[in-house]
C-alpha cells in the first residue's frame, strides 16, 4: 500500500479537482434554488420577478447574455496580463521539473522527468513569446 501511495501521489490533484467541481456545482445549485425561492416570494407579493432577476444579475434574457457575462468574467485571460501570468506559470512549472529531474533520483521515473522538463521549457518559451507579442500589440484589436 505504501508503494502505491508513493507511485500514484499525483492522483490527489485530479481527485481534488473532481471534488471541488462537485462542491462548486452543489453550491451553485443551492444559490440558484434560494434565488428562485426569493423570486417566488416576491411574485406572491405582486412584484415582477423579471425586475428582481435584474437585481440579482440572473435575468433570463437568453444564451447570448449568459455568454457575454461569462466572457466579461474571463476577458482578463486574453489581455497582456493574462499572457504574462501564463508565461510565468509555465516557466515555474518547467523550473520545477528541471529541479526534480536533476536533484531527485527516483528509479521508477527514469528519464521521464527530463523529457517533461524539456517539453515544459518549450511551452514556457512559447508562452513568453506570446506574452511579449501581447504586450507589444495590446492596442491593436483589443476589445477588452
Amino acid at each position: 500500500m505504501e508503494e502505491f501511495a508513493w507511485r500514484f501521489w499525483w492522483l490527489i490533484f485530479p481527485i481534488m479537482w473532481f471534488a471541488f467541481g462537485i462542491v462548486g456545482m452543489a453550491l451553485k445549485h443551492q444559490r440558484d434554488r434560494d434565488t428562485l425561492e426569493l423570486m417566488k416570494t416576491y411574485a406572491e407579493k405582486g412584484k415582477d420577478p423579471a425586475e428582481i432577476a435584474k437585481v440579482f444579475g440572473d435575468a433570463p434574457s437568453g444564451w447570448d447574455s449568459r455568454w457575454e457575462r461569462r466572457w466579461a468574467r474571463r476577458a482578463w485571460r486574453y489581455t497582456p496580463y493574462g499572457a504574462w501570468q501564463r508565461a510565468i506559470m509555465a516557466a515555474c512549472v518547467a523550473g520545477g521539473f528541471w529541479f526534480a529531474s536533476y536533484y531527485i533520483d527516483w528509479p521508477w521515473y527514469g528519464p521521464g522527468l527530463s523529457i517533461v522538463a524539456v517539453i515544459m521549457t518549450v511551452v514556457a518559451v512559447g508562452a513568453l513569446i506570446s506574452a511579449i507579442f501581447a504586450s507589444l500589440f495590446a492596442s491593436r484589436g483589443s476589445q477588452v
